[in-house]
């Protein structure tokens, strides 16, 4: 049984309308696939949230964002998203901003086709929220900033990545935010 997140009222861009569907309805749309992922790269005040597999886990000790499988039963892919959030990280998601990547994989035992679509969640909240881990998928979390995805360090933890996309998303979405508040 999934852990879900408290029922809170949830926003999103227009442009996000074709996630806020019923997987089958998008699987019906996207034959090809096989499963689907929803990840977020979550903002609060210019820092990226990542968080540490556990060492028992796929991507041993390697950092991500907060994300994982849809599944049927979701009502929505948006939906998905909040879930897996929550499950993994202890956040509400209430506002959905964008898309900033999508991306096909080859399944590791069937070699079928899964996508992940990474979206873009910025907290409004004043203060940091606490993040609560799932212990039997993550060890640790950081709030990092563009300058420590660039390093590979932050808060003296490295920072070495489940793949090198993941850190080139979060580093495009750090230059975007940085880009905004500029402006």
């Amino acid at each position: 049984m999934h852990n879900m997140p408290p029922t809170t009222p949830l926003t999103y861009s227009s442009s996000l309308a074709p996630y806020n569907i019923s997987p089958s309805l998008y699987f019906s749309a996207h034959p090809s696939l096989a499963g689907l992922v929803a990840s977020a790269v979550i903002i609060h005040k210019n820092r990226a949230l990542l968080i540490q597999r556990a060492a028992h886990d796929g991507f041993p000790l390697k950092w991500e964002c907060p994300g994982g499988g849809v599944d049927l039963t979701d009502a929505s892919i948006l939906h998905a998203l909040c879930r897996e959030v929550h499950e993994e990280a202890g956040l509400l998601v209430r506002h959905v901003v964008d898309v900033v990547d999508t991306v096909e994989f080859l399944g590791s035992s069937d070699q079928t086709t899964w996508r992940k679509i990474t979206f873009l969640v910025v907290l409004e909240e004043t203060e940091v929220p606490p993040v609560r881990l799932n212990a039997e998928e993550h060890v640790d979390a950081v709030w990092a900033t563009e300058e420590d995805v660039v390093s590979g360090v932050c808060e003296g933890r490295q920072l070495e990545f489940a793949y090198e996309g993941q850190r080139q998303t979060v580093l495009d979405v750090l230059r975007r935010v940085n880009i905004d508040i500029r402006t």
